[in-house]
């Protein structure tokens, strides 16, 4: 996936979930990706940036961007595309390098916050469910070499190469979680992360919730505008699949300058000139 020790994979033992961190018990979609149970429309709080400040920011980046909408009502960690992710917009994968073929295994993903927590959902199809890698059961182990979903998170979207967070999980629920520059990360970082992965007979999904406390020096004080790109690393019979939300353009992940932007509903620091 990169040419530091980075890949992503991500795989389940059939038909099961694994649930970390207190993470609620429900029922287990059919197929992930299908249409979620019915459930009650969420509120999404209102902004505090004027209206229109998002479009007018995006328009003047040119890397993705994407407004990650504040919900006053947490998703649950169930596997399942809850209704609060529906107030985001989709985010989809492309190939690491910029191809602009499409990828055998798509992946979107969806994010929101409710200010004290950010949540992730990542909705990743294969076709060859069989020829997934889930072998590292190990915190902070080598999580990269099987099948799983990388996120890079830059609260502060500085973008320096030592200035972001990596977090990876594969799809037995193994994370690893570090700081730093890519060769010299620091493991000893260990948010309190809640979440849970399904798996189905055409791919599987992945929920994720890091707290705004474990991400952020003062949780009351979050920045607008965060730096972050997401990667999957999706193993095919033909070989690997390496995507990504912002696409770097070469084959490591660890280009801050090509992340995405996430533009927080939640941000109450406008570093949006910084």
């Amino acid at each position: 996936m990169r040419a530091t020790a980075c890949k992503m994979g991500i795989v389940l033992l059939a038909a099961t979930a694994v649930v970390f961190m207190g993470a609620g018990c429900k029922p287990e979609p059919e197929e992930p990706g299908a249409a979620p149970a019915t459930t009650p429309k969420e509120e999404v709080v209102k902004p505090v940036a004027a209206p229109g400040a998002f479009e007018a920011f995006k328009s003047k980046v040119s890397v993705p961007a994407v407004m990650v909408p504040l919900v006053s009502k947490a998703p649950a960690i169930d596997g399942q595309l809850d209704a609060a992710y529906k107030a985001c917009q989709p985010m989809t994968f492309k190939f690491i390098t910029g191809l602009e073929a499409k990828p055998t295994a798509p992946t979107t993903a969806y994010a929101v916050t409710t200010g004290k927590e950010l949540f992730l959902f990542f909705d990743c199809q294969s076709p060859d469910m069989d020829a997934l890698q889930a072998n590292v059961t190990e915190h902070d182990g080598q999580v990269w070499n099987d099948d799983c979903i990388e996120m890079f998170i830059d609260p502060t979207n500085k973008r320096q190469i030592d200035g972001y967070m990596h977090i990876i999980i594969n799809t037995l629920g193994t994370t690893a979680e570090s700081k730093g520059p890519s060769g010299a990360e620091d493991y000893s970082w260990d948010p309190k992360l809640r979440l849970k992965a399904v798996k189905g007979a055409k791919g599987w999904t992945l929920e994720v919730a890091f707290p705004l406390a474990d991400l952020l020096p003062d949780p009351g004080k979050i920045n607008r505008v965060w730096a972050v790109n997401l990667n999957r690393m999706a193993y095919l019979i033909e070989g690997p699949e390496d995507t990504c939300w912002s696409p770097t353009e070469t084959t490591s992940s660890h280009v801050p300058a090509k992340f995405g932007v996430f533009w927080l509903q939640a941000g109450n620091v406008d570093n949006t000139k910084d």
